[in-house]
């Protein structure tokens, strides 16, 4: 699974629990034990449940985050690409 579609999971899991505050503790371990590479035994008890979609939250952040930060570098490089590109082509003239 990319990271794409599993950041589709959790962003999914994370908007139903704060529109319904209903926590599907299967769902929930699913998905934590995807993202952070684990194998935890799902717990039912509340905070549990809680610290574990706050866990998820922050990884989405985090990921959003490193996202904007590569867009960033991406943009830098194409642009002074560009500029090289366009200086080349004057010397060429």
């Amino acid at each position: 699974m990319t990271n794409l579609a599993l950041r589709s999971e959790v962003e999914a899991l994370v908007r139903e629990v704060e529109k319904t505050h209903r926590y599907s503790m299967s769902r929930i371990y699913g998905l934590y034990n995807r993202v952070f590479g684990t194998n935890e035994t799902p717990q039912s008890c509340a905070s549990c449940l809680i610290r574990k979609v706050r866990e998820l939250k922050n990884w989405l952040a985090k990921n959003s985050d490193n996202e904007r930060i590569a867009d960033k570098e991406t943009t830098v490089v194409q642009s002074a690409s560009v500029k090289t590109a366009k200086k080349h082509l004057k010397k060429d003239k």
